[in-house]
């Protein structure tokens, strides 16, 4: 993930660097769809007369990923990079519900939660599928790899 953003305008020169401002963005920029899921980010107390990257470590939906960010160039904008892939909960949803309709003949709505989550192996989406009779299903989605692609299984009591 790599995006720009505006922040700590308004003076002549090199721009602020507004840590709090700038970790209240971070969520927005490294899941634009859904930044709830981003529990918090923490740049700790970088040097401010330092010119280099900003190391920050934020937890998404329980994981804590690496994220780094430049300060803020001559117009203001920053840059904020994360190696990390995240795995939408929609697209494991549609992917669930085009499994079971091959594997069972039957067209079930899916829906997952959270709405996003780390592409790790072993981080799980709850997933609960509807058949045509209003039944629903419990289904558990655990990703096998970083690519999203990710094991179903049912969710028994």
């Amino acid at each position: 993930v790599v995006s720009v953003l505006a922040a700590g305008c308004g003076s002549d020169g090199a721009p602020d660097f507004d840590l709090e401002a700038i970790e209240a963005m971070v969520p927005a920029v490294l899941v634009p769809g859904h930044p709830e899921v981003v529990e918090g980010v923490d740049c700790g107390a970088p040097d401010p007369d330092r010119l280099g990257p900003v190391a920050c470590t934020a937890i998404l939906s329980g994981v804590e990923v690496p994220v780094l960010v430049h300060r803020p160039a001559i117009d203001g904008r920053i840059r904020v990079e994360s190696p990390v892939e995240v795995v939408d909960a929609v697209d494991v949803a549609a992917e669930a519900a085009a499994r079971l309709e091959s594997d069972l003949g039957v067209v079930n709505v899916v829906a997952c939660t959270p709405a996003a989550r780390v592409a790790r192996e072993g981080q799980a989406f709850a997933c609960t599928a509807t058949d045509p009779r209003g039944r629903d299903h419990v289904l558990v989605a655990t990703l096998v790899g970083r690519d999203g692609s990710f094991r179903l299984d049912l969710d028994l009591p």
